[in-house]
């Protein structure tokens, strides 16, 4: 029975993959052959995660801490102004894809490790993105796209992000999906999240965004219990109506922490060692801020040296690093590192990607295609209108038959609490809307044979069918009911075939 697979989001992404294939083949003119290969070559790649927020949200930080290499600039002024996708490559590479559609290769070197890219005789207005490829592991599965800040003083900056992932009528977002960073729930935040949605395809749902509470360690001045504090925030947030409606789980993260803690060298730690010789009533006047950590009397360590440390870690980073040197947790580089990563609330944030964006992957890029292929079509109907009339009917048939971006939003609407059931009946929808094994979806061991499979099947579509008729039950949880049905009767139906 294993080999049943109605379940999985690979069904619906192959079917508009052919489609886009097909138009391909027959594509009118280059530029329609162009544009549908771009929807080829999406769908045939990793996820496109977009990390995105307002200026100086840690956005390039959290891009070096994923990929674990210092690669985008994190300076103090605003230093991402052209989307970057950083994505693995065979070699080192950077070139500019230009609005126009030519492709230009642009000089770079590393500087303090990030990437000091060349842009030469181009103007940033006339690049649309600049694609960075680099060998390394971590970018195999996900491609990540570093923005320009939203509400920047530039507006022309802001303009390229809004530009690049907001949903509008006739055009889908370049991204899969985006991890939006705020300080705090801002209006605009608020507001950017809503525009992220895509409301274009069948039960369009926030699942493809996460939110996360940035510099969450400078909270309270960088106390060593920021991070509970920003957890604490995070939760609330994560419960509040206007947030759970646009994105699936709102986390706390001190990107610089993770970042530094991936990238830690010896002679950083060495300097810590030394200023922990320093005495007590001292050290303790020093961490009270950063100009007094500074400042030039207050220890042996150069100043310099004290001011990259305040770089690298930030005042609640130097605070932890002490107290576990201190405690003899951890003296060197490889023993620090990783308690900081921890610390950080990065290894939760992956987790979260992991668990949130990589099972859903080949769906959430089925329905940025879908939608991109919709907007060709339309493209298409004064040049070929029979073509355009093809697509759009092999479109509607892929989102009338397939209960897969339904099971997206009742995974949400069910883990965000919106719908509030039983913890047995929270552990069946659980399985339905995210397992992809369809016996494993109903509870069965791998096993099980063909009838227990219909029986299950069956009991289920009776059991969801009345819950969704109760005349009592308010829309969305009828919503997700009805969804619970729709994937047991595709599951029985497989049995059938």
């Amino acid at each position: 029975m294993n080999a049943l697979n109605v379940n999985t989001a690979g069904g619906v992404a192959e079917q508009v993959l052919a489609v886009a294939r097909s138009l391909v083949a027959g594509a009118p003119n280059p530029q329609a052959r162009e544009q549908a290969q771009a929807v080829v070559d999406r769908l045939s790649g990793p996820l496109r995660v977009a990390i995105a927020g307002r200026v100086k949200a840690g956005k390039s930080t959290l891009l070096n801490a994923l990929v674990g290499e210092r690669l985008a600039p994190t300076d103090a002024g605003e230093c991402t102004k052209i989307v970057s996708r950083y994505s693995r490559g065979q070699s080192y590479e950077v070139v500019a894809q230009l609005r126009d559609g030519r492709r230009e290769p642009l000089a770079f070197t590393r500087a303090g490790g990030s990437l000091d890219i060349k842009l030469g005789a181009l103007r940033e207005a006339d690049i649309a993105t600049i694609d960075v490829a680099w060998p390394t592991s971590t970018l195999e599965t996900i491609t990540l796209i570093d923005t320009p800040g939203l509400a920047s003083l530039n507006d022309e900056n802001s303009r390229r992000t809004r530009e690049f992932l907001e949903f509008e009528e006739g055009k889908p977002s370049d991204a899969d999906a985006v991890i939006y960073l705020m300080r705090h729930a801002h209006r605009s935040d608020v507001a950017f999240l809503d525009a992220f949605m895509d409301r274009s395809v069948t039960a369009a749902s926030p699942v493809n965004a996460v939110a996360v509470l940035s510099r969450a360690d400078e909270i309270g001045a960088g106390r060593l219990d920021a991070m509970e504090s920003a957890t604490r925030i995070a939760t609330r947030y994560s419960e509040d109506p206007a947030l759970t409606g646009l994105c699936a789980a709102v986390v706390p993260l001190a990107g610089l922490l993770g970042e530094t803690g991936l990238t830690l060298r010896e002679d950083e730690v060495a300097a810590l060692r030394m200023l922990t010789n320093t005495p007590d009533d001292v050290l303790d006047r020093m961490l009270l801020s950063a100009d007094q950590f500074c400042d030039t009397s207050a220890s042996e360590l150069t100043v310099e040296l004290r001011r990259n440390l305040l770089d690298r870690l930030g005042l609640f980073g130097v605070r932890l690093a002490l107290q576990e040197i201190r405690a003899g947790r951890a003296t060197t580089a490889a023993t620090l590192g990783p308690i900081l990563v921890e610390a950080s609330g990065l290894n939760g944030l992956r987790q979260l990607i992991t668990r949130h964006f990589m099972p859903r992957a080949r769906i959430l890029q089925a329905r940025s295609a879908l939608v991109a292929l919709r907007a060709l079509s339309r493209q298409l109907v004064a040049v070929v209108p029979q073509v355009a009339a093809d697509i759009d009917r092999q479109l509607e048939q892929i989102e009338a038959s397939t209960v897969q971006f339904a099971q997206v939003r009742g995974a949400h609407l069910v883990g965000s609490g919106a719908v509030v059931v039983s913890a047995a009946d929270r552990a069946e929808l659980d399985r339905l809307f995210a397992t992809l094994d369809p016996v494993a979806a109903l509870g069965l061991s791998s096993g099980a044979s063909k009838e227990h499979v219909q029986q299950a099947a069956l009991a289920g579509i009776g059991k969801w069918r009345t819950a969704a008729s109760d005349p009592l039950a308010d829309p969305t949880t009828v919503e997700v009911c009805d969804t619970a049905a729709r994937v047991l009767e595709s599951i029985y139906g497989a049995t059938l075939r």
